[in-house]
């Protein structure tokens, strides 16, 4: 069995965060060993599109291989490449693979350079619901976050007033029944592009100052 070593990993059951969106608050494991396969293109795809769930045989092949600096909890994890992409996978003992991380990129660089080297794997598995597609960036879905609480707030609040304000900056006209502000507000959320995000979380901290 092949192995990697001294990765960074950051996972998570819903999100793949690219390297550059991990946070101090994160809960990340440093690998000291953990074994490494290489993938086909089409496994790959799977692994990062669908939940899987690993097949008994394979999943005790790697049972505990994985060596962690800090928790040795972990009942299996690995890595996969396809010589393009790279990912990390942590299993329970059911053969469920419940995270996933990516890697730092010098670890995404160094591992797609000699992966070819490597015989390719055929892992067992069956593929199970489609993960969550994330269209924005970490900070964006925050940011929507955010807006959604806050609306809810002024909504409970009655605050017509800072809700007036929202609304206008929203949707550049006027509006004076607080249920109907609040119903647009949320329908329109969802489809909001990272700018929108980012110039609404504005005028939600601005309304602080101003009204």
């Amino acid at each position: 069995m092949n192995y990697y070593y001294d990765v960074l990993l950051n996972f998570s059951e819903d999100h793949l965060w690219n390297f550059y969106e991990w946070e101090e608050n994160d809960s990340l494991l440093f690998a000291k060993k953990i074994p490494l396969f290489r993938v086909s293109f089409d496994t790959m795809k799977d692994f990062l599109t669908y939940h899987v769930s690993l097949k008994e045989e394979f999943l005790k092949q790697i049972a505990h291989k994985a060596i962690y600096q800090e928790n040795d909890n972990i009942y299996a994890s690995f890595l996969i490449s396809d010589g393009k992409n790279s990912l990390a996978l942590m299993a329970l003992e059911n053969g469920e693979a419940t995270s996933i991380s990516k890697l730092l990129v010098k670890d995404d660089n160094n591992l797609n350079e000699f992966m070819y080297t490597l015989p390719l794997r055929e892992i067992a598995y069956e593929i199970g619901e489609k993960r969550k597609d994330k269209r924005v960036f970490r900070q964006y879905e925050k940011m929507k976050e955010f807006i959604l609480e806050e609306l809810n707030r002024l909504r409970n609040e009655k605050n017509l007033h800072k809700l007036k304000y929202l609304y206008y900056e929203w949707f550049k006209k006027e509006e004076f029944d607080i249920d109907k502000m609040y119903d647009d507000m949320i329908a329109s959320l969802p489809n909001f592009s990272g700018s929108e995000l980012s110039r609404m979380n504005y005028f939600i901290q601005l309304s602080y100052h101003q009204v």
